[in-house]
């Protein structure tokens, strides 16, 4: 792994003297590059963490067995760094709930009391105004050590004033609907008001995906489909997620007075 810790001294012997004397730190870089530490309370709540820039990034190689990739997340409107697949889904399920506002990755340190670390995967700011941590791990994967690991990071998000989510694998059906409207999700598969209106009028009583798009479009049924994929991610329509979604499925109209948060 390789660590973005340049010019990093003073930080390094902040954490080494705060477990000294038994207390938490919290250490980022912030977005202009300067590596800031400071000790757990309540006033990091009105830092920046979701501007952070990583704090560590790791080297891809053939055969690695974890995918680093960057992943849209539309909500932001910006790429965001995973350094695992599992990352990924996580950053697009949550992007699909539509909660987060600001996303970063890998934005942190945490120097515990005891002298051991955590590198959290992301910190956000959500549109309700709360602040989230969430680590990302497989469930096959939570031994104790782990567990034990959450329960601190846990502990320091309630001191903060911040919340904490572990984020597992989701269900195969899920993942694979998301990934299917995933392209769809993004501004310029926004309809137009008079379509948006006629769409939200075909699925008013509920009507399948297929029949919706030939009633919407007789002649380009295929620009309809991808209109109604983009409102399903953004749910003015909604569908059984349980199901894997096909042109079968039935899909209803959901009364909403806003526009989506994908900018359009």
């Amino acid at each position: 792994m390789v660590w973005l810790m340049s010019s990093c001294t003073s930080v390094e012997s902040l954490a080494d003297s705060s477990a000294q004397i038994g207390i938490d730190t919290i250490s980022w870089i912030t977005a202009d590059g300067n590596e800031r530490s400071a000790a757990v309370s309540p006033a990091l709540l009105h830092e920046h963490f979701h501007r952070a820039l990583p704090w560590r990034s790791g080297v891809q190689f053939q055969n690695r067995l974890n995918r680093h990739s960057r992943q849209y997340f539309a909500s932001q409107r910006t790429h965001v760094w995973c350094e695992s697949g599992l990352e990924a889904e996580s950053l697009l399920s949550l992007d699909f709930e539509g909660l987060v506002r600001q996303i970063a990755s890998q934005p942190m340190k945490i120097s515990f009391a005891d002298g051991s670390t955590h590198f959290p995967d992301f910190f956000a700011t959500l549109r309700s105004g709360d602040q989230v941590l969430y680590d990302v791990k497989p469930s096959g994967r939570m031994t104790d050590a782990t567990v034990e690991q959450f329960a601190k990071t846990a502990d320091v998000c309630r001191t903060v004033g911040w919340k904490h989510q572990v984020l597992h694998e989701l269900h195969p059906t899920t993942l694979r609907n998301l990934e299917w409207l995933r392209a769809a999700r993004h501004t310029r598969y926004h309809p137009r008001l008079p379509e948006l209106d006629r769409l939200v009028a075909v699925f008013a009583d509920g009507c399948t995906f297929r029949d919706g798009a030939l009633k919407a479009d007789l002649k380009r049924p295929y620009i309809a489909a991808a209109h109604i994929r983009h409102l399903l991610w953004h749910r003015y329509l909604r569908t059984d997620f349980d199901q894997v979604i096909t042109e079968s499925s039935l899909l209803e109209s959901v009364h909403k007075g806003e526009l989506c948060n994908c900018g359009a």
